[in-house]
């Protein structure tokens, strides 16, 4: 009632969003938040935001950090480093390149685009064979 937003977080794992101090908007103006809970779903105080109007502004915003701010971990999948990758199957198929990272509740999406058509592959153990980030190609487990 006082500003208070719901934040979803995107992290795995979703907790490492109470982690990071600086918060930005589409625009890159940046965006103060403060964590009433540890749990998600997160509730967040705006600073300068002290209404509900206020408040309804930001829903359905996303808000980011800045590259620089994230762990850097040899290791981790980024969904930047995704974007712009060459997508090519257990058979050797080029199935596309990927341009939108996304998440729809139940798991992370890549979204490849093709000669035809997109393909839509869930980002899941089951279906990455290998991702090569310094030549942005990702081996995928998936029938076309």
């Amino acid at each position: 009632m006082k500003g208070e937003i719901r934040v979803n977080s995107f992290c795995n794992p979703v907790e490492n969003i109470l982690y990071y101090k600086k918060f930005y908007l589409k625009d890159g103006s940046g965006i103060q938040i403060d964590f009433l809970n540890s749990s998600h779903p997160y509730i967040a105080k705006v600073k300068n935001i002290d209404s509900i109007e206020d408040a309804k502004k930001l829903v359905n915003d996303e808000i980011f950090i800045s590259e620089g701010e994230m762990r850097k971990d040899e290791e981790a999948i980024y969904w930047n480093d995704l974007l712009g990758c060459e997508v090519v199957n257990d058979s050797e198929i080029m199935l596309g390149t990927v341009y939108k990272v996304d998440n729809h509740g139940a798991s992370d999406l890549i979204f490849i685009k093709t000669d035809s058509e997109d393909i839509i592959i869930p980002l899941e153990d089951i279906f990455l064979i290998d991702f090569d980030k310094h030549n942005k190609l990702l081996r995928v487990d998936w029938d076309i």
